[in-house]
């Protein structure tokens, strides 16, 4: 299986290297400030550097074909995702106006259990494959957002307004691949209001192609298989998401900083080398080192 990931990580560096930039008298001020406290009881900091949040709502739905006429309005509604027929189908087929058909997927997220403070950092990730039947071309499959209402609805087909959030081009046969959507933006106006957010997924209207279909691979039965967001604090340092960057932020940089190269190992159950990561490892190479506290350092002292 395949993984497109957002950020590409530095693949070494070596335990001499020294530090980028230099430490601010204000930054090392805090530096002082801050040791003196650094016996904060760990496990009582809460961390939420990153919620994953999976549909509560989703379908695929189908305009013509043998459901009905082929006008841009729904005429079937499957509400269940197994192996069979075109569950998990994206398609828009025009060969003969008696057979044309698109299928589009959507899926619908409750935010009002999330616990972070906006703005926020939040992409969608989502496994997708070619079709296996020949000679389907290369497909663009687009993705939009649109007002959700939490229900399995067939409005939900053509809901409006509708945002492009990305597109990407899947060859025909290609085998499951997991794609990575920047949606920070709308996540973070969905958690500055209605708390929700809804992902439609179809092929693009303007190709050229009679025959296009793509699949999104998503199972009722095995839950996690599903298009899912990952949410954290858009604050860099601020590992517990109240959005700002404090003393309790930094009982938790202590627990994880290990050094160059190192995995980051805190021994508090409350945090994890995935927390540590996400929200401190502002270089982008997987650990949590002495540059990094220099950066951490400048967003604690308002730098």
């Amino acid at each position: 299986m395949t993984t497109n990931k957002v950020d590409n990580q530095a693949a070494s560096k070596t335990d001499s290297r020294p530090a980028r930039g230099g430490m601010s008298v204000r930054a090392a001020r805090a530096l002082v400030y801050v040791t003196s406290l650094v016996f904060v009881a760990m496990a009582a900091v809460p961390t939420r550097a990153a919620e994953l949040v999976y549909p509560t709502a989703d379908g695929t739905l189908a305009d013509g074909g043998v459901f009905g006429s082929f006008d841009g309005v729904v005429d079937n509604c499957n509400w269940e995702f197994e192996r069979i027929g075109v569950s998990g189908a994206v398609t828009l087929s025009t060969e003969t106006p008696a057979s044309s058909v698109e299928h589009r997927m959507v899926f619908e997220y409750d935010l009002r259990a999330v616990n972070l403070t906006p703005p926020v950092e939040a992409t969608l990730s989502f496994t997708r494959r070619g079709a296996s039947v020949f000679p389907f071309p290369d497909v663009t499959l687009e993705v939009y957002s649109y007002p959700a209402d939490l229900a399995e609805s067939p409005d939900d087909f053509s809901a409006q307004p509708a945002i492009f959030q990305g597109a990407f081009v899947v060859p025909a046969g290609q085998s499951p691949t997991i794609e990575v959507l920047d949606v920070s933006a709308v996540v973070t106006a969905a958690l500055s209001g209605a708390k929700r957010v809804a992902f439609r997924f179809q092929i693009d209207s303007g190709t050229l192609h009679p025959s296009n279909q793509v699949f999104i691979d998503a199972l009722d039965s095995e839950p996690d298989t599903k298009p899912f967001l990952t949410i954290g604090s858009a604050l860099a340092g601020d590992v517990d998401g109240d959005g700002d960057v404090d003393l309790d932020d930094y009982a938790v940089f202590s627990e994880c900083m290990a050094g160059p190269d190192a995995s980051p190992a805190p021994s508090s159950p409350a945090v994890s080398a995935t927390d540590c990561v996400w929200a401190f490892d502002s270089d982008a190479d997987a650990d949590v080192d002495l540059h990094d506290l220099t950066e951490f350092l400048g967003f604690l002292a308002g730098d």
